[in-house]
């Protein structure tokens, strides 16, 4: 897919979640970052997003719970570059 289009439908996910705490979550740590993300990154991010309720991410952001092996590396990023 387009980077574009991939950067759309996570802005408009991350915006959306249902719960103030995790928009607030997602804004901070991720929407500022997409510009950083590869197409592969974007698009393990949105299989993050289908594949997990956004309680579980939460968890996996908050250091809670430990992420999936497949996205590790893609949380870490979130987490710790600039």
């Amino acid at each position: 897919m387009n980077i574009n289009f991939l950067e759309k439908i996570l802005k408009y996910r991350l915006s959306y979640s249902g719960t103030k705490e995790t928009d607030i979550l997602y804004k901070k740590l991720i929407l500022g970052k997409l510009n950083n993300f590869q197409n592969e990154e974007l698009n393990l991010l949105i299989s993050l997003f289908n594949e997990h309720s956004d309680d579980d991410i939460f968890s996996f952001l908050t250091n809670k719970d430990n992420p999936p092996i497949k996205f590790k590396s893609l949380i870490s990023k979130i987490l710790y570059e600039k």
